[in-house]
């Protein structure tokens, strides 16, 4: 009988493997196989005899006793261990960034575990002889006997080297088959220490001191491997390392609500397509085995970053489920195949797969490369049923285009859309996937972004988009993007979208994130478990609501109709000069007689009717191209107060509503008698179409408002719905400690090196900052961060208030303040500050004694309106393009020059001046004769505040008296006050 051959792609079918895994397990020689012309063929008989010799019952035993589906019972919490790591990482120091410095310390942890397995492992009991006679210099232990300025050369030359090939020397010593969990060990540990060596950085004077350290570690600790995976997350997060390549690890207790929403089991393919070091795919794993175990032990309730509330949350979850040990069939296949990922840099693939490993998974699962490259869809679309992951934002891309995930969009240069819509073809019917996105994404203009957000609508059910605060991801070198999470299943399409925002994750904003009480994760898996998931409408609060569907796809008809006017305009317009053209040859042929007057008019007819249809077409692609699909879910809802609300329904209760008619039906019968002139539509009618509508939605509540303010009636019931309507909306204020947190980043004058810009003074005109000439200072510093608020201790009154668009130092007589992100737009708080209508009171304030500070005592008790996030942006925008004409009209008038015709006759200034006099300078009372004005009673926006009056005693005669008009110039004082002058405008 013909054997039957298998190509790469075939096998992977066959063994429900990825094909990136097939060649690389045959290159290692594990599968049996052969290269013929540069492929690789295999014998489908050896395939089933290698499967039948790596019996299932070993496999299973492996992996439903201890060294899989087991749990550690040594935790980060060992606080020996954990500072024997903190001192390797001190006295690795000079070997590079922090991140090469793990590598160091896992080789050396990796080269101790071995040892420990192979004298305590029967299935490492025949590799022993590798390790006989002069075998024993390989080991971990050898190296203690060892001086200092050995270790490095031997591991260089001689360990390493041997460990790199350790797979083909294992098959010498191994009368059968590898076990499998031999295997994937010794093939993990080829690709650790294929490349290793000790960067001559390392003084050979501390590998004593080194390789000392990790033999400290205990035993057992190490052989309970969570600690160790434990502690190479904390020892990248904790020194900043992944931030030297661009990584942003995703914080523990996210990735926690993130795979607690997505409820994962032994019976899902979990994938991660940008896995880093692989928290979402353990983080996973964990969770599977706490609704089996129940032992408390994840989360980890001592590793950082970890948070009392959500710990005794996931305490009480866990007992709801009542989950068993899966079947052999089922552990051998989510030991092969239910846990992977791919990971695009080497030294974090590395990491990955040794937290996969240390934790009992399969080490072989984690790819490295660039997933948008590697994907196949021949072979990997609809592969997966749960995806986590967070993606690179703005990651450069390994080539030019990638047609294999987005034909239409191969060259997207935002690679947040090519991952997204990788992991949305990756999934199977029903497939689940929580992927957190950049803020931006949620709303971008561009076409990939409209399209896809289109096709998580229409075919997956999108059903949460939960916003995460603006410190989530954080740095020693400041903030991260604003993320949110995506949620979705395939198996579309959505009715409607669950959205939340998170105010509070749990931790303080900043560098050094610190629990803190009310963290809102509970809230979100309890409203996602028990509404959201069974597809039920949950309850609205003010954090928590959901938008139809139909509310995003929904076009306003008001910009179709503005679409359909200036196309049609614009293409007869073009098409203008082809019809004249047409009509000319066309009447001549007539008049000559080669055509009669019916062709005549056939022919112009076929020429209108073409038109017509390239009008119609592209009218139909502008408004296709119009819809945005935003994910911005909080412009859909209408400003209207409850009671506001309430009262439209108050109004229409007893009132048929128009249900069975489009908005742009609607918004016709609602406006064609004002566009017309004719009749406007019958009362009846149009309490019909507003009863229809949701006051909740603020595009038909923007509807209703245009006509109704357009409409003059005598009905009641519209009378009602108008005034509703007109009345102004009240946003709440709030006190600004609560927005604001002062700051005291004091750099002493001695340390002090001038690499920063000192701030010499804020203007009082449009709060620009000016900087020193010379960057030097006799006294201390207080730094500012970028987006941090400065505020002038004793102008502020005046306006002496700016952000800082960069780091930047200033003396004491200025306050910095870090802003609260999550309440308040930094540009909107810039101009509330220095609007006339705040700074009044705080003039007030200080002229009743405060004189030289006004910092944060004096500050923070002010209240200013605080709008949602989202119509502050667009005040600000709105600010912002009245500024923009305002500048623009001054550039005008700052280059006009009027004409003044040449004149000989010249007069003084003076001459217009009918008297001058100095102020007095007597000494003045609370009480007295008159009362005085004083420099500070006038701020620079040129307002009097009179309430602070002194007096003086003295007898003035009639000509020292101030009348109506008179004008005061400061001409003595400081450099910013002098010139500040007023118009007498009251009696």
């Amino acid at each position: 009988m013909r054997e039957e051959i298998l190509t790469v792609r075939e096998l992977a079918r066959y063994l429900k493997m990825n094909k990136h895994t097939i060649y690389r397990l045959a290159r290692k020689g594990v599968l049996p196989g052969a290269k013929i012309g540069g492929e690789w063929r295999f014998r489908k008989d050896l395939i089933d005899k290698w499967i039948e010799e790596e019996s299932l019952s070993k496999k299973v035993a492996k992996i439903i006793g201890k060294n899989i589906m087991a749990r550690s019972t040594t935790h980060y919490a060992e606080g020996r261990t954990n500072n024997i790591l903190k001192r390797l990482h001190n006295k690795l120091r000079p070997a590079g960034t922090p991140v090469q410095r793990v590598e160091y310390i896992i080789e050396l942890l990796l080269l101790r575990i071995f040892e420990i397995k192979l004298r305590q492992d029967k299935n490492f009991k025949p590799l022993r002889k590798l390790f006989e006679d002069e075998g024993y210099q390989f080991l971990f232990s050898y190296l203690l006997s060892l001086p200092g300025e050995q270790i490095k050369s031997h591991l260089n030359k001689n360990i390493f080297p041997f460990y790199s090939q350790i797979l083909s020397k294992a098959r010498k010593v191994f009368k059968e088959n590898l076990p499998q969990k031999v295997q994937d060990n010794l093939v993990l540990i080829e690709e650790v220490f294929a490349n290793s060596s000790f960067s001559t950085n390392v003084q050979s004077g501390n590998m004593t001191e080194i390789i000392g350290l990790v033999s400290e570690i205990d035993e057992t600790a190490i052989l309970k491997t969570d600690i160790l995976g434990d502690a190479i997350e904390s020892a990248l997060s904790e020194t900043g390392g992944t931030q030297d390549i661009g990584l942003y690890r995703t914080p523990e207790h996210i990735r926690q609500m993130m795979v607690a929403m997505a409820d994962p089991t032994f019976y899902d393919t979990i994938f991660d397509p940008a896995c880093g070091t692989g928290g979402f795919l353990f983080d996973a794993y964990h969770y599977c085995l706490e609704k089996v175990i129940k032992d408390k032990k994840w989360p980890s309730q001592k590793c950082p970053p970890s948070h009392p509330e959500l710990n005794a949350y996931f305490e009480k979850f866990f007992q709801r489920f009542n989950e068993s040990m899966p079947d052999i069939d089922t552990a051998n296949r989510f030991y092969r195949e239910g846990v992977s990922g791919i990971e695009y840099l080497g030294m974090i693939r590395k990491m990955a797969a040794i937290n996969l490993y240390i934790r009992g998974l399969n080490p072989a699962n984690i790819e490295q490369g660039d997933s948008l490259r590697l994907f196949d869809p021949a072979i990997d679309t609809n592969s997966k049923t749960l995806i986590l992951s967070n993606p690179p934002f703005g990651a450069e891309r390994d080539q030019p285009a990638y047609p294999n995930v987005w034909e239409e969009y191969a060259r997207e240069s935002e690679t947040t859309v090519l991952f997204v819509k990788l992991m949305f073809d990756l999934l199977k019917k029903g497939g689940k996937c929580a992927v957190i996105v950049s803020e931006g994404f949620l709303t971008w203009d561009k076409t990939s972004a409209r399209n896809l957000r289109k096709i998580l609508l229409e075919q997956a059910n999108l059903r949460a988009v939960i916003s995460l605060p603006q410190g989530v991801f954080v740095s020693k070198q400041g903030q991260g993007a604003k993320t949110s999470i995506l949620y979705f299943e395939k198996d579309g399409p959505t009715e409607w979208v669950w959205y939340y925002k998170i105010e509070n994750d749990g931790f303080s904003m900043g560098v050094n994130r610190k629990p803190v009480p009310g963290c809102q994760i509970p809230e979100v898996i309890e409203i996602f478990t028990n509404y959201v998931r069974k597809g039920e409408i949950p309850p609205e609060t003010k954090n928590s609501f959901i938008i139809p569907a139909d509310w995003i796809k929904t076009l306003d008809p008001r910009l179709k109709e503005r679409i359909r006017k200036e196309t049609r305009e614009q293409i007869t317009i073009r098409s203008k000069p082809k019809k004249d053209k047409l009509i000319a040859q066309l009447k001549e042929k007539k008049d000559k007689g080669k055509i009669t007057e019916n062709q005549y008019r056939q022919k112009i007819e076929q020429f209108d009717t073409v038109l017509e249809n390239k009008i119609q077409n592209e009218t139909s692609k502008r408004i296709e191209k119009a819809h945005l699909y935003s994910f911005n879910f909080q412009t859909y809802r209408s400003d209207l107060t409850d009671e506001q609300i309430k009262d439209w329904k108050d109004v229409l209760k007893n009132i048929k509503p128009k249900d069975n008619a489009s908005i742009d039906k609607k918004y016709q019968l609602l406006f064609e008698g004002f566009v017309s002139g004719g009749e406007k539509l019958d009362i009846e009618t149009a309490l019909s179409i507003l009863a229809s509508f949701n006051p909740g939605n603020a595009l038909e509540m923007d509807i209703a408002r245009e006509y109704l303010l357009k409409l003059d009636t005598e009905n009641e019931k519209l009378k009602k719905l108008k005034e509703i309507l007109k009345r102004g909306v009240k946003y709440p204020r709030v006190k600004l400690e609560k927005l604001l947190i002062p700051k005291y980043n004091k750099i002493r004058k001695d340390e002090y090196d001038g690499s920063f810009e000192i701030i010499e003074k804020i203007d009082f005109a449009k709060g620009r900052i000016h900087f020193r000439k010379e960057k030097k200072t006799g006294m201390d510093l207080y730094k500012a961060e970028r987006g941090d608020l400065v505020t002038s201790k004793i102008n502020l009154w005046q306006g002496a208030i700016s952000l800082a668009s960069f780091d930047l130092m200033c003396s004491t007589h200025y306050q910095v303040y870090s802003i609260n992100l999550n309440e308040i737009d930094p540009k909107y708080l810039f101009y509330i500050l220095r609007s006339k209508k705040f700074l009044a009171p705080i003039a007030e304030e200080r002229s009743k004694g405060i004189k030289n500070e006004q910092g944060p005592k004096f500050l923070l008790k002010f209240s200013i309106p605080l709008p949602p996030l989202e119509t502050q942006r667009q005040i600000v925008e709105k600010i912002e393009k009245q500024k923009a004409i305002i500048e623009g009209a001054e550039k005008i008038l700052g280059g006009w020059e009027p004409h003044i015709p040449k004149s000989t006759e010249k007069k003084f200034l003076g001459e217009f001046i009918i008297d001058s006099l100095y102020g007095i300078s007597s000494k003045l009372f609370t009480e007295g004769k008159f009362p005085v004005l004083r420099m500070n009673n006038l701020d620079i926006l040129e307002n009097w505040h009179l309430k602070d009056l002194k007096y003086t005693n003295e007898n003035l005669t009639e000509s020292r008296l101030l009348k109506y008009g008179d004008f005061l110039f400061n001409r003595t004082n400081s450099l910013d006050l002098v010139g500040k002058c007023g118009v007498i405008n009251f009696d």
